[in-house]
């Protein structure tokens, strides 16, 4: 690293509130998120007016509810004064920042589209483009490609958040952390995430090739200790490499999975293999990736309610639903200037969970395991919505399985689930043991009795045999070729 750039991180590494946290803090995240508020305290008259109190020794969660409705309120005047999209989609809803005051205020905004930030991403930019330090485009799930733009100071409140996070599930200074990423993703977090480490002052090494024993071999060289990627990725890796090393043996304190949902019977396989702790992350390109980490409870993900307000609704009418209780997920960005965006459609199903976490945290929401999206459901048999995760639980429950692919078929008027498998051991057994399990699910099984469906057919393949593919594997409905 040249002495220039060099300096440009240490002059960075100044402003990151993360540092300043101390290895002994018992919840650091919780600690980052509590310090946001405090100085968005002190620096507002109108903040400490709303929450009543002369000083903020101690932040409650009322403290940081109200906290929040007045970021929505100093968001919307900032995007109705520099937004082209948000200037028109206010007036036209008639809803002004001074309209918000209590949750139930913020059905009266209208949400975003991820199709709208795709089809003009200009008239969500809130900076002269002189400003923009990054522009990443995403696909998501979706395929539907969306440019965000983030300035200096938006990368950095990133960089200090993902140091918080990570300091929450273990990482010290003495740490490692393998970025395991593979390079045939459409985009590019590991690059993001190795940049986070060297500015927050943690060690990390990018890993985003797929031969297990170069990934094996990494690890040993930069005596990783812990990994984040992409969750099948990893899950993959784990799969190939168990039989050949011993992966306890090479000390890695916890594996965070990101970018896709994390199946129980996923987490199981690789926590058994690796000895330690599996915990998921989500996060989307759109809000900046750091968005949400799980604790070592594992019931559920912790939000960075410094930085969004996540609402939880009924995607059919709009309306917030009870803790617990499914939904889609929505966001809004508080702190970003390049492209904050207000109520984000994430078309991903979840549920909120509130405070207190048996973890320790006592003030931070959380958001439950993402269930599916609502972009990539589709109906078999009697109408039954069916999403890719629902095969997941069914199929990986059999210990051995890499890979597999699920397609849906016309066989007469029935329906054809066809499921292609990747698998190590004993094929004819583990070819018995999904198809029970398959026709146990409720989906399944309805579709079965009503005579709708055709029993499910599973083909057990070699380990190679299919591409590996990033993201959630949508399901492949075939059936259009036979109308």
């Amino acid at each position: 690293m040249d002495p220039i750039q060099r300096l440009k991180i240490a002059l960075a590494r100044r402003g990151l509130a993360s540092r300043k946290i101390s290895e002994t803090t018992e919840r650091p995240l919780e600690s980052w998120i509590h310090g946001q508020v405090r100085s968005a305290f002190n620096a507002d008259r109108e903040l400490r007016k709303i929450i009543g109190k002369p000083k903020l020794e101690e932040v409650e969660r009322k403290d940081l509810e109200a906290y929040k409705l007045f970021k929505v309120r100093k968001l919307l005047s900032y995007v109705q004064e520099n937004s082209i999209y948000y200037k028109r989609s206010l007036k036209e809803a008639g809803v002004s920042p001074s309209d918000i005051k209590t949750i139930e205020d913020l059905s009266r905004i209208p949400l975003t589209e991820p199709a709208d930030v795709a089809s003009e991403p200009f008239h969500f930019l809130c900076v002269s483009q002189s400003k923009v330090m990054r522009a990443y485009t995403t696909s998501g799930t979706t395929g539907q490609l969306k440019r965000m733009f983030f300035t200096r100071d938006d990368i950095l409140h990133i960089i200090d958040s993902i140091s918080a996070a990570l300091k929450t599930v273990g990482m010290s200074k003495d740490d490692t952390l393998q970025i395991m990423f593979p390079t045939i993703a459409s985009w590019d977090p590991g690059y993001m995430l190795d940049g986070a480490c060297k500015v927050a002052g943690l060690k990390s090494v990018i890993a985003d090739m797929l031969d297990v024993d170069e990934q094996i071999r990494v690890m040993k060289a930069s005596n990783t200790t812990m990994m984040i990627g992409l969750t099948s990725f990893i899950y993959r890796i784990t799969i190939l490499a168990r039989n050949k090393y011993d992966l306890k043996s090479l000390g890695i304190k916890a594996i965070i999975l990101s970018a896709e949902p994390l199946p129980e019977s996923m987490r199981r396989e690789i926590e058994d293999a690796w000895g330690c702790k599996a915990l998921s992350q989500y996060g989307m390109t759109e809000m900046g990736l750091a968005t949400t980490i799980e604790c070592k409870v594992q019931d559920g993900l912790h939000v960075n309610d410094a930085d969004f307000l996540v609402e939880v609704i009924d995607p059919d009418t709009g309306e917030h639903v009870s803790e617990r209780e499914a939904g889609e997920l929505v966001f809004t960005s508080f702190n970003y200037q390049g492209t904050p965006l207000v109520r984000y459609r994430s078309y991903d199903l979840s549920c909120f969970i509130n405070p207190p976490c048996p973890c320790g945290f006592e003030t931070i929401g959380k958001v439950g395991k993402i269930q599916g999206r609502l972009d990539m459901m589709t109906k078999i048999g009697m109408g039954e919505k069916i999403f890719p995760l629902l095969f997941d639980e069914a199929v990986l429950s059999v210990s051995g399985v890499v890979n597999y692919q699920t397609l849906i078929e016309r066989c007469g008027y029935r329906d054809q689930i066809r499921l292609r498998v990747e698998f190590i051991g004993n094929k004819d057994e583990a070819r018995r043991k999904i198809e029970e399990a398959l026709v146990l699910v409720p989906e399944i099984k309805s579709g079965l009795d009503n005579d709708l469906l055709e029993h499910p057919v599973v083909v057990m393949l070699d380990p190679g045999t299919l591409d590996f593919v990033p993201k959630t594997q949508s399901i492949v409905d075939m059936r259009h070729l036979y109308t």
